[in-house]
């Protein structure tokens, strides 16, 4: 087909229907099954294999399909719209009844992509549930948001039973050095845990904050609750209120905490490797280096004698978190933007 001189390829399918009907169907209308080259590696192992669910779902196969088309179509030029492709697992049943999840998608809003998938009961009814981790990105944003989410089979039907936003910030729209909440699921139980990196003006533990600027600074704590399923309710409902308390490091070897986040700050307490820190502050500054502008973090701490200081952060580490080597390493190699740190952590841990 030709529109406005552009060559624009169409697809149809040509279907048989449950009753017999055979007829042709828009590509845009249909999830046709993807080859195994363009199965993200992460869904490969789930692709064509034998899966057992209630209501019906005894005997099912799971498979992966795809969609391609064209955003909004309501108009003669349809064709010239944005294109979407979408994704999708699908559990077909032995006489053919299917449900599906759509696991990713890249149309004119964004993209979503899956982080990793299992199969595995969380719910305590002998069958699978599927657990999902995705990120997606929104058009123009460079925040990347993280999720993850529980689906069970209830009625012959994939419901979603639990979501938590795992994404961490600084401010609403700029990364945490913590990049994203730690979840642990052991049996039915899920723990959720992750640094908390917050205003100081809003600070909820005991300690004094030595504030400086709105910017520049963030508090940090450590966050930690869980749930349960109940199987009266058939939902996951808290067991564990949600605790905050401090951060804890120590130093990589002998130094002295400063009065002040500056290298010329007067020296106060010299501070072992084996002493204790709880660390209250985190403090930053753009600094001029060799004549390369450096990031430069500073930690405002509580020793454990009682004393408090500042320490440059690329001495500490940090040991009471699940976060510990993330946060460790983005002081030792912080970016100038914190939308630039990365971590190849893994978020997710199923027992």
């Amino acid at each position: 087909m030709y529109v406005d001189n552009l060559t624009i390829c169409i697809e149809w399918y040509k279907i048989k229907a449950s009753d017999g009907v055979i007829g042709w169907i828009y590509g845009d209308n249909l999830a046709v099954i993807l080859p195994e080259y363009l199965i993200d590696t992460l869904l490969r192992s789930y692709n064509k294999k034998a899966a057992v669910f209630d209501n019906g779902f005894e005997k099912s196969t799971v498979w992966v399909a795809g969609t391609d088309g064209h955003d909004a179509p309501s108009t003669d030029k349809v064709l010239l719209n944005t294109s979407y492709k979408e994704f999708y697992l699908v559990v077909t049943n032995q006489r053919g009844r299917s449900v599906v999840l759509n696991y990713a998608n890249t149309n004119e809003s964004g993209r979503k992509t899956v982080q990793s998938i299992h199969f595995q009961d969380v719910t305590d009814n002998k069958i699978n549930d599927i657990i999902l981790e995705t990120t997606s990105l929104p058009l123009g944003s460079s925040l990347e948001e993280h999720l993850f989410e529980i689906y069970s089979f209830k009625s012959g039907a994939l419901s979603k039973v639990f979501e938590e936003r795992m994404t961490l910030t600084w401010e609403s729209n700029i990364a945490s050095p913590a990049v994203s909440k730690f979840i642990d699921i052991e049996g039915s139980t899920i723990r959720v845990a992750y640094v908390d990196y917050v205003n100081v003006s809003k600070f909820s533990l005991n300690f004094p904050t030595d504030m400086r600027t709105k910017t520049q600074e963030r508090c940090l704590e450590y966050v930690t609750y869980s749930y349960h399923w109940d199987k009266m309710t058939r939902t996951f409902t808290p067991l564990y209120a949600e605790s905050r308390r401090s951060v804890q490091a120590v130093v990589k070897e002998t130094t002295v905490l400063k009065e002040n986040p500056s290298i010329w700050a007067e020296e106060t307490t010299l501070i072992q490797p084996t002493d204790r820190l709880e660390v209250i502050k985190h403090f930053e500054n753009i600094i001029i280096e060799k004549g390369q502008k450096k990031m430069e973090n500073w930690l405002y701490v509580k020793h454990s004698s009682g004393s408090f200081g500042y320490l440059k952060a690329t001495e500490v580490r940090f040991i009471n978190t699940e976060h510990g080597s993330i946060l460790t390493d983005f002081y030792v190699k912080s970016p100038l933007s914190k939308q630039d740190w990365r971590s190849n952590a893994v978020f997710v841990h199923i027992q």
